[in-house]
């Protein structure tokens, strides 16, 4: 699984409004609560798959990810 999760970061992530939604989805879980982060992200059309990457391993995360 981990290394299904390195491919994957090893590409940019191109679509603007997946990544706008990951952000949005961040910055809500980090302020709100995460039930918040993962309903943005959700209705963002992030996959389940990312949404789980996001919470679950955030090791894994973009450098422009949201963090504080």
């Amino acid at each position: 699984m981990i290394r299904e999760w390195t491919k994957v970061m090893e590409h940019e992530r191109v679509d603007m409004k997946l990544d706008t939604a990951v952000n949005k989805g961040l910055a809500a879980a980090l302020l709100v609560n995460l039930d918040a982060g993962v309903r943005i992200m959700s209705s963002g059309g992030v996959p389940p798959k990312v949404i789980a990457r996001v919470f679950l391993a955030p090791q894994l995360r973009r450098a422009t990810d949201w963090k504080r």
